[in-house]
C-alpha cells in the first residue's frame, strides 16, 4: 500500500526480470509527505510471458458536468497572467514534453489552453499539479475538485503506455541495466514522448531500440508488447533458448486527486514495481502463461481509511487425522493497509465451530507478541490449535468428520476481522496434510502416509519424497491408496524456486524431524517415525533434491532414489545460465565470478559424489526423456561405478520424463511401481532386522532415556548378518565439502571447519581393523560421531589423521552434537582436542537517525525485502525499528539491519566485528578505502552466541538501495528466496553496479574463521 500525497501525476513504471528464523531492523521513522510516481522494470520472454503488471482500481467517479463559474474565471486569469507566454500546441505529447523538461508557465498555457475544448480529466488533474508546484495551492484545488468531478479521486486507467526493450538479461537474480549507463530510467524516460530518442540493444536488427507507445482503451483490456525481433534466427544462431528472455522498461501515468490518498497497487507477472523512488514487489509467480507477445493489464485501487488491515486466506490447512489434531500449526497472512500505521495483532480466538463437542482454542505462538506489522508489508502470523480438554480429546475415539472453525483476530487497528477455516478430517490409513515450524521460523507443510505395515521395533524409517517444478498437485475428492509397507512417506514442499537446496534443503530435514517428533508423542499417529534411517527419493527437480539431500546427509541414508534427476541447475538446460547472454558478462572479472560460483558449489552433485560411497543407489530415466536428458542421470551413473558404489541403472524405454505406467496399468508408473517399492521395502526391511535384533543388546531406562555408561560398547554391535557399510569399497571413503554447513559428514566424520573457506575440502578415510586413518585437505576442525547406518564405534577404534595418532580416551566433554572434536595445530599438520574459542562481546549502541526521508526509505525497503521474502518463500520476516529492539529479543533471531551508522542505532556494533568499517562516510576494508558517494555494501556479521546478522548499509540512501538490489528477484517464475543465490559473505557495490551488475562489484568474497579478510578468499586486493 502506498501513502500518495495528492499530486495529479503518477509516472507508473514496470521493470520484471527474470537456518534461523530472522527479524529486519530499520532506523526510526517519521511521516513524511511526498510525491510520488510509480515505475515497474519488466522482462519478458518469447516462450512465456513473464511480465504482467496488474494494479487493482475502485475509484469514485462522477458523470461530467459543465465547468463552473470558478474555473471558467481562473483560466482566465490564468491566460492573463502568462500572456507573454505562447503555446506552440495543445497535444498530450507536447503537452507531457513540457512536464519533464518543467517549464511550468508554457505548461500552464497550453494546459488552459487545452482545457477549453477537453473534458479528460487526466488534463484537469494535471494543471492542479501545475499551480501547486508553483505554490498556488488554492488555485490547484480548484483544478484537483474538478479532476474529481470529471474522472474520480483515481485515473480509471492508464491510458497511454510507453514501453522501451527488450535488452538482454542473464539467469541470476542480478544483472545490470542499459538505461543506467545514460542516467536510468528516470533520465531515459523524461524523453519517452520524443519519438527520435533510442537505446541500445543487441537483440533488434540494426541495434537500436526506442520507446514504443502502447494504448489501452478500457480497464479490462490487457495491452499487448510485441518487441520487433527475430527470436527464431537467435536461438538457432546462438543455439540458446536462454537469449529469448529479457528485460524492459513500461511506464504509465496516473492521476491522483485525494489528499494522502492510500493506494492499492497490485502486480501481476513483474516482479518488482518502483512508485518514485519507492520499491514494492510484485507478483514473481503468475504462471498463466505461454508463446507470444508479452500481456498485461494495469488498474488502480482506492483504499478506504476504515479498512486497517486485510486477512488472508492461509496457503494451506492441516488436516485433522482419525478426527484429532496430529499437528497444529497455521500460518494466516495479513495485510497492514495503511501507509504509516504499524498494527499490531493483540489477540486470535475462536468465535464459531460446527461441532461445540471438539472445543477448539487458539493462540498466538510467543514470538508473535514481540512485532508489529509494518505499513504495506504483508505477513502471516503463526498461530496454534489446541483443545480445551486435551486428555479427554486425547481419549476420544469420534467419527472423521471435517470441522469448520471461524477465528475472530483482534489488532490495535480497526474493526476486528474473522477468518472461517475447514479442516478436512482423514484416517491414518489416509494420505494427510501436517504443519510444522520450519527452520527460518514460518510455517511450512508436508503430506504423510502412515507404514501399510506396523515394524517389529515399533519406530519405522521414513521414505521421503521430494516433488519437481510445478507440482501444485492435489487429491481433493478422491483417498489416496497410496503406502509403502513399513516405511512412512513423507512428502515436504516449500513455496518457491529453491530446487531443495539452501531453504528447500533445510525445509525437507525439518519436516523429517517433525515427524519424527510428533509420532513420538502422538501414540496414536501409528508407529513412530525415525528421522535418522531414510530412504531418500525425488523426480526431476527432486531427483537433484534426492542427490542434494544423499551427498549432504549420507549417513543417515538407508538408499538413494534419482528419478530424471539433473546435476546442478547452471547446466539444467537454459534454465540457470551462468554468465551466459548477461549484460554483466562483459563487465564481471575472473576473480568476481570465481567467488560467485563457490558461493553454489555446495549444490554441484557429481562434485560430491564421493559422499556417496555405501549407499545403495538408484537411478532411473526414460529413454525418451528430453525434459531432462539421460545424459546426466548416466554421468552420475558413471562416476558412481568409477567409485564402486553399489548403483542400479534404468533407462526405461520409449518412455519421458514422467509416466504414470510403467509396465502395466496403474501399476505406480516413475515413482511407484514395483520395482521402486521392492527397492525402499528391501532397505527398511533391513534395518528393521538389525533394530530388532540388537534392541535386546542396549537397556533403555523405564523412561525411554539413553543406554548407560556401561552399555555403550552395547549400544552399537550389529547382528553378525548385517552388512557394515564401514567396509563398502574396502573400507575406503573420501569426504568431499565446500561448506561445512551444508554437510553433515561420512561415515561420522564432519568437517566442521575449513582452512581456507568455500575451498574444496576432503577427509579420505580407510578402516582398518580396529583402526580408522584419516588423511585431510583444507581442514581446520573435524567432529567424530556415531552415524545413525553402519555406526562406527569410535571407543573401540584408534585414530590416525595426517601425522597424529589418537585414542578416543583423550576425548572427553563433548557435547550432543559433537562428542569428539579435533583440531589442527596452528602450524604444521598435527591434531588434538578443541579449546573454545571466546568471541568479542557486545559494543554500545549509537543513536538513530532524524532524518526522516532517509528513515521512510530505509522503512520502505524493509518492508520491500520482506515481502519478496513472504512471496517467494513463505517466509517470516517481521520488522522492528531499531529503537524497539531490545538486546533480549535479539538475541533469539537472526537480524538483518537496514542503513548505515548514522541511521540505524544496531549497525555500528556489527561493524567492529567485521573488518568493514565505516569511517567518514566511506566504507574501509583493509588497505581499500571506497569514498564514491554512492558504494553500497552487503555483509554478514556474528551475532549473539551462534546467530548471524545481514547488514545492509552504505555511505548514502543511493548506496545503501543498491545493495538492497542484490535481494531483486530474477527471471519469474524461477525467483528464489532473496539472498538464498550467489551472494558471498560480503558484498560492496559500486556507483556502475547498476548499470553492470555484479560487473560494479567494488569487492566480494568470504571472511576468514575468525571473520577476518583474506586476499585468497577475496575478489579485491586490500
Amino acid at each position: 500500500m502506498l501513502l500518495v500525497s495528492r499530486l495529479s501525476l503518477v509516472t507508473l513504471v514496470a521493470y520484471s526480470s527474470p537456518a534461523y528464523s530472522f527479524i529486519i531492523v530499520v532506523g526510526n521513522c517519521e511521516t513524511k509527505k511526498d510525491f510520488i510516481s510509480c515505475e515497474m522494470w519488466h522482462t519478458g520472454a518469447w516462450i512465456l510471458f513473464y511480465n504482467v503488471l496488474l494494479v487493482v482500481i475502485n475509484i469514485y467517479s462522477c458523470t461530467k458536468s459543465k465547468s463552473s463559474p470558478s474555473i471558467a474565471r481562473v483560466l482566465e486569469e490564468a491566460k492573463k497572467e502568462l500572456s507573454h507566454v505562447s503555446c506552440k500546441s495543445t497535444k498530450v505529447e507536447h503537452i507531457m514534453k513540457l512536464r519533464e523538461k518543467k517549464s511550468t508557465d508554457q505548461l500552464i498555457v497550453c494546459l488552459t489552453k487545452a482545457l477549453q475544448t477537453s473534458n479528460d480529466a487526466f488534463l484537469w488533474s494535471l494543471t492542479g499539479e501545475s499551480f501547486q508546484l508553483q505554490g498556488k495551492t488554492k488555485t490547484a484545488n480548484v483544478f484537483f475538485k474538478e479532476g474529481i468531478k470529471r474522472g474520480g479521486k483515481l485515473s480509471k486507467f492508464i491510458k497511454k503506455w510507453h514501453f522501451i526493450g527488450p535488452f538482454v538479461i542473464g539467469k541470476a537474480e542480478v544483472d545490470g541495466d542499459p538505461l543506467e549507463e545514460w542516467g536510468g530510467v528516470q533520465n531515459v524516460s523524461t524523453l519517452r514522448w520524443d519519438k527520435k530518442v533510442f537505446q541500445y540493444s543487441e537483440l533488434v536488427p540494426s541495434g537500436v531500440v526506442r520507446w514504443t507507445e502502447l494504448i489501452q482503451h478500457s480497464s479490462t483490456e490487457p495491452v499487448n508488447i510485441t518487441p520487433y525481433v527475430d527470436w527464431n534466427e537467435l536461438v538457432m544462431s546462438l543455439q540458446s533458448m536462454g537469449i529469448t528472455e529479457w528485460q524492459g522498461w513500461i511506464m504509465g501515468d496516473f492521476y491522483v486527486n485525494e489528499e494522502e490518498a492510500l493506494i492499492g497497487v497490485q502486480c501481476l507477472g513483474v516482479h518488482t514495481v518502483y512508485v518514485d523512488d519507492v520499491i514494492l514487489t510484485g507478483d514473481v509467480y503468475r504462471r498463466d502463461q505461454s508463446k507470444g507477445p508479452f500481456v498485461f493489464t494495469c488498474n488502480l485501487k482506492l483504499i478506504e481509511t476504515k479498512q486497517a488491515f486485510q486477512v488472508l486466506s492461509p496457503a494451506f490447512l492441516p488436516d485433522l487425522v482419525n478426527g484429532k489434531l496430529f499437528s497444529r500449526l497455521i500460518s494466516v497472512p495479513i495485510m497492514n493497509l495503511h501507509g504509516t500505521h504499524w498494527l499490531k495483532v493483540n489477540k486470535v480466538s475462536v468465535s464459531k465451530e460446527s461441532s461445540p463437542g471438539s472445543q477448539f482454542t487458539v493462540h498466538l505462538l510467543m514470538d508473535e507478541k514481540a512485532f508489529m506489522i509494518a505499513p504495506g508489508q504483508v505477513r502471516p502470523i503463526k498461530v496454534a490449535l489446541g483443545y480445551k480438554n486435551e486428555k479427554k480429546q486425547e481419549s476420544n475415539n469420534k467419527a472423521c468428520n471435517d470441522e469448520h472453525i471461524v477465528l475472530k483476530i483482534s489488532t490495535n487497528k480497526g474493526q476486528d476481522r474473522t477468518l472461517a477455516l475447514n479442516l478436512r478430517c482423514r484416517k491414518l490409513s489416509e494420505s494427510f496434510l501436517f504443519t510444522f515450524l520450519d527452520h527460518d521460523g514460518s510455517v511450512q507443510h508436508a503430506a504423510a502416509i502412515a507404514p501399510l505395515k506396523s515394524c517389529l521395533s515399533g519406530i519405522c524409517s521414513v521414505l521421503l519424497t521430494l516433488h519437481g517444478t510445478n507440482s501444485y498437485k492435489r487429491m481433493e475428492k478422491h483417498k489416496w491408496v497410496f503406502g509403502v509397507e513399513h516405511l512412512w512417506l513423507l512428502a515436504p514442499t516449500r513455496h518457491g524456486a529453491h530446487n531443495w537446496e539452501g531453504p528447500g534443503e533445510l525445509t525437507a530435514m525439518a519436516a523429517l524431524r517433525s515427524l519424527a517428533n510428533i509420532t513420538e508423542d502422538a501414540s496414536w499417529a501409528g508407529p513412530q517415525a525415525d528421522a535418522n534411517h531414510v530412504v531418500i527419493a525425488g523426480h526431476s527437480m527432486g531427483g537433484h533434491g534426492a542427490w542434494q539431500l544423499g551427498t549432504h546427509y549420507p549417513d543417515s541414508a538407508l538408499a538413494l532414489v534419482s528419478a530424471a534427476g539433473w546435476i546442478k541447475k547452471e547446466d539444467y538446460g537454459d534454465s540457470n545460465l551462468f554468465f551466459r547472454h548477461d549484460i554483466s558478462t562483459s563487465h564481471t572479472p575472473p576473480e568476481v565470478k570465481a567467488i560467485l560460483e563457490a558461493c553454489i558449489a555446495e549444490n554441484d552433485a557429481d562434485k560430491h559424489v564421493s559422499n556417496l560411497h555405501g549407499v545403495p543407489v538408484m537411478i532411473r530415466v526414460g529413454a525418451a526423456d528430453r525434459t531432462v536428458h539421460p545424459f546426466f542421470s548416466r554421468r552420475m551413473f558413471r562416476l558412481l561405478r568409477q567409485q564402486k558404489t553399489n548403483v542400479t541403472y534404468s533407462e526405461i524405454a520409449d518412455k519421458e520424463h514422467w509416466w504414470w505406467d510403467t509396465h502395466t496399468t496403474n501399476d505406480g508408473g516413475v515413482m511407484n511401481d514395483p520395482v521402486m517399492r521392492k527397492f525402499a521395502l528391501s532397505h527398511a526391511l533391513n534395518t528393521e532386522k538389525n533394530d530388532a535384533k540388537s534392541s535386546t543388546t542396549c537397556k533403555q531406562t523405564a523412561n525411554g532415556g539413553d543406554c548407560s555408561e556401561s552399555d555403550a560398547t552395547e549400544k552399537y554391535k550389529l547382528p553378525k548378518e548385517t552388512k557394515d557399510r564401514n567396509l563398502a569399497g574396502d573400507g575406503k571413503f573420501t569426504l568431499t565439502v565446500y561448506n561445512p554447513v551444508a554437510n553433515t559428514g561420512l561415515r561420522g566424520v564432519c568437517i566442521m571447519q575449513q582452512i581456507i573457506p568455500f575451498h574444496q575440502s576432503t577427509v579420505d578415510i580407510h578402516f582398518r581393523e580396529n583402526a580408522v586413518v584419516m588423511t585431510t585437505k583444507n581442514v581446520a576442525r573435524l567432529c567424530l560421531r556415531e552415524p545413525a547406518v553402519s555406526p562406527v564405534i569410535w571407543n573401540q577404534r584408534r585414530v590416525h589423521i595426517d601425522d597424529t595418532s589418537l585414542t578416543m580416551d583423550e576425548f572427553q566433554g563433548g557435547d550432543h552434537n559433537c562428542p569428539m572434536s579435533l583440531c589442527r595445530q596452528e602450524q604444521g599438520s598435527k591434531w588434538g582436542p578443541c579449546q573454545d574459542i571466546d568471541f568479542e562481546s557486545e559494543t554500545s549502541r549509537g543513536s538513530s537517525s532524524n532524518h526522516s526521508h532517509v528513515t521512510d526509505a530505509l522503512r520502505q525497503f524493509a518492508v520491500y525485502i520482506g515481502n519478496l521474502f513472504f512471496l517467494t518463500s513463505d517466509a517470516w520476516a517481521p520488522i522492528v525499528r531499531d529503537h524497539d529492539l531490545d538486546k533480549k529479543t535479539a538475541e533469539q533471531f537472526n537480524l538483518i539491519l537496514l542503513g548505515s551508522p548514522e541511521e540505524n542505532s544496531w549497525v555500528e556494533r556489527y561493524h567492529e566485528k567485521v573488518p568493514v568499517k565505516y569511517q567518514e562516510k566511506s566504507l574501509v576494508l583493509g588497505d581499500c578505502v571506497f569514498s564514491s558517494p554512492r558504494t553500497g555494501a552487503m555483509f554478514l556479521s556474528p551475532h549473539a552466541t551462534s546467530r548471524l546478522a545481514l547488514i545492509i548499509s552504505g555511505n548514502s540512501i543511493e548506496g545503501i538501495r543498491d545493495a538492497v538490489h542484490l535481494a531483486t528477484p530474477t527471471i519469474p517464475p524461477m525467483t528464489r528466496s532473496p539472498f538464498s543465490n550467489m551472494v558471498p559473505d560480503y558484498v560492496i557495490t559500486g556507483p556502475s553496479f547498476r548499470a553492470q551488475g555484479p560487473g560494479g562489484y567494488l569487492c566480494a568474497g568470504f571472511w576468514g574463521n575468525r571473520w577476518e579478510y583474506q586476499k585468497v578468499i577475496s575478489s579485491c586486493v586490500c
